[in-house]
């Protein structure tokens, strides 16, 4: 296994676990996030950064 497929597979994990969180965040957990910003910004912040994780793990793995 390269080195570029086990960073691109940690990144599919990340953006796994941070669209997650966007989700638990949605449903109305209570996070850290939520002491900053709202519930929509906080949202909208965990999905970008979940999609640039994807974005990484589509370039590593392809």
């Amino acid at each position: 296994m390269s080195i570029q497929t086990l960073f691109g597979i940690l990144f599919l994990l990340g953006g796994i676990f941070q669209a997650f969180t966007a989700i638990l965040i949605y449903q109305g957990h209570k996070h850290y996030i939520l002491k900053i910003a709202n519930r929509k910004v906080g949202m909208a912040i965990y999905f970008i950064f979940a999609f640039v994780l994807f974005f990484l793990a589509y370039t590593n793995l392809v």
